[in-house]
């Protein structure tokens, strides 16, 4: 989950549109994946692009539905901690394929496949096995995105 810090608010918020605010930052306390979309908006027939940070895979499969003439996903990039990719630190990688199991104890489990052919996941078992999970539902494929 992000968060924002009210000194970091920039203006008043609503001055942008109704319910919009503009910030200098924000922040996360947990060491968890998040995504990165660009996103292609159209608005009085321009169309202009932005970026979306998202924090859950739930969230993202609504972005996904919700593309149409007038919203395109461009590209999702994957955040991944360190934890999760094996390195020392962040990476950002394009997102290829999001997929969502569960594990033997009933806990979801998100498999993440990046444009380099590494497949990530969210589970902390020691022991855990790609090939254990069960109920796998896919969230994310590249294909789903405008351009591909």
């Amino acid at each position: 989950m992000f968060r924002t810090i009210d000194s970091d608010l920039i203006g008043v918020p609503g001055l942008f549109g109704e319910g919009v605010s503009h910030w200098r930052g924000v922040s996360r306390l947990l060491r968890t994946p998040w995504y990165h979309l660009t996103l292609s908006v159209e608005n009085e027939g321009r169309f202009t692009e932005c970026v979306v940070m998202i924090d859950d895979t739930r969230q993202l499969q609504k972005m996904l539905v919700s593309q149409g003439a007038d919203l395109a996903i461009t590209e999702v990039m994957a955040m991944t901690p360190s934890w999760m990719n094996k390195t020392e630190g962040w990476q950002m990688e394009r997102l290829a394929r999001l997929t969502v199991g569960e594990d033997s104890m009933g806990s979801e489990v998100c498999l993440l496949e990046v444009g380099e052919g590494a497949v990530y996941h969210t589970s902390h078992q020691p022991d855990f096995k790609v090939e254990a999970l069960t109920n796998l539902r896919p969230i994310f494929l590249l294909n789903m995105i405008q351009g591909h």
